[in-house]
């Protein structure tokens, strides 16, 4: 498992995705309909563009978490906010065990 992280650098925040191909697929899909070209002439003009490219051109960047990257920001949020699990038990306490 990983995520990747869209961070937009003109205007700030970030965008959650599943992989790379989700992101690009996205952004493609983004520019396509902000393009004057039919879905189909875009396709055949611009499929060959990069996920770097498509990030250029919309000011993004992008970051990959590895699963254990992610498990160890859940488990420091968790421990910062002192998250409660389903049975009212400090979510942290539980996972050190």
């Amino acid at each position: 498992m990983e995520l990747v992280l869209r961070i937009d650098r003109e205007v700030g925040g970030y965008v959650v995705f599943k992989s790379e191909d989700d992101l690009k697929k996205c952004l493609q899909e983004q520019d396509c309909a902000n393009s004057t070209y039919s879905d189909e002439e875009y396709y055949k003009h611009n499929g060959h563009v990069s996920l770097e490219d498509f990030c250029d051109l919309y000011t993004y960047s992008f970051i990959k978490l590895t699963e254990e990257q992610i498990e160890e920001a859940l488990g420091d949020y968790a421990e910062k906010h002192k998250l409660k699990d389903n049975w009212g038990e400090e979510a942290w306490n539980m996972i050190k065990k």
